[in-house]
């Protein structure tokens, strides 16, 4: 992170809030916004810490829509907000990211999920009116606090998507690599690296079950992904082809996964589809029980091959291997099937 951003990663680490926001001279009128379920377990032990260095106002999130960030945003100028402290998921976090960029405002970000790198990314993640997810670009978190406690006792299938997220950077780094020397794009190289490192911290751990020292880790490696992402103003070095897949899923498929497991899966699917080796990607995921067999995912035939063949179109300015090669619907049987029968 660069030097307006504080992380603090660690086992109790919720008990450091107001130590953060008092090493930040922030004082005066702080916004708290959670949901209900989230208050409640950890609230009143972040009120407190808040009440002790400014004047709490409150907010409770239930939804995320572009219109409903807009809102908070215009609170927090209305009522002279200096700080918005956002505990909660992705849909929280991405709600008070924007919020705190359109206004400008520092932000202290304490997920208790892990669920994918929206944690630190600069994306916030949003619902246009139709329903439909919206990227767009904000701020990382001035602040970033994640307690390993909350995050082990999130449900289990929210760490293993935060995997699967990670894992992509595998073909989105494939992509960026294809899509530089086909001229259709830029390299950075701060960036590729901080891409990269966040991959390997996580490949080569030494850690083959889901505990307190792996979580740590992978709270970095997510973080990593997001400074990858802030060196670029995009989220080009974490996402390619397997993305425009999921985002393909999202538009256009009933069955609503969890994005790592759908980003996992077209990372492997992608892998096939390049003739590129696919085993370290597979093993990984084994080892941490994360399944993304598409019948498993209730991911049909149909429903993979339509994704596949118009993930294109879900962001006009990302080249990526797919838009070069065979996508023809008798190879992506083939895939379907390899898929089916391997994972």
């Amino acid at each position: 992170m660069n030097e307006s951003n504080l992380l603090k990663i660690g086992s109790q680490y919720i008990d450091l809030v107001g130590e953060t926001l008092s090493s930040r001279g922030i004082s005066g009128k702080i916004l708290y916004v959670s949901g209900p379920t989230v208050d409640r377990l950890y609230g009143k032990k972040v009120r407190r810490q808040i009440e002790e260095v400014g004047v709490i106002k409150e907010e409770y999130v239930d939804h995320n829509t572009i219109d409903y960030a807009m809102s908070v945003a215009s609170r927090a100028i209305a009522t002279d907000i200096n700080c918005i402290v956002a505990m909660g998921g992705g849909k929280i976090l991405d709600v008070c990211k924007y919020a705190a960029y359109m206004t400008k405002t520092p932000l202290l970000s304490i997920p208790t999920t892990m669920a994918n790198d929206g944690i630190a990314s600069p994306i916030a993640v949003l619902k246009r009116r139709d329903g439909k997810p919206r990227s767009l670009g904000c701020a990382m978190p001035s602040m970033l606090i994640i307690d390993t406690d909350i995050i082990l006792d999130s449900p289990i299938e929210l760490i293993k998507a935060g995997i699967g997220d990670t894992i992509s950077n595998y073909t989105s780094l494939l992509d960026w690599e294809f899509a530089v020397s086909k001229n259709k794009d830029e390299m950075n190289g701060y960036a590729y690296l901080m891409s990269k490192n966040a991959l390997n911290v996580l490949m080569n751990t030494r850690f083959d079950t889901i505990c307190a020292e792996f979580v740590n880790i992978l709270g970095n490696s997510l973080v990593l992904s997001g400074i990858a992402m802030s060196f670029v103003g995009s989220s080009r070095p974490v996402s390619g082809s397997e993305h425009l897949f999921s985002h393909a899923l999202d538009y256009y498929s009933e069955k609503k996964n969890l994005h790592g497991f759908q980003v996992a899966l077209g990372t492997i699917a992608v892998l096939k589809l390049i003739n590129m080796p696919q085993d370290d990607v597979v093993n990984y995921l084994n080892k941490f029980d994360v399944n993304v067999n598409p019948q498993k995912m209730e991911i049909d035939e149909d429903t993979f091959i339509f994704c596949m063949q118009n993930a294109t179109e879900m962001r006009k300015n990302r080249y990526t291997y797919l838009h070069e090669i065979d996508l023809s619907t008798d190879r992506l049987k083939k895939i379907y099937k390899q898929l089916v029968e391997e994972l």
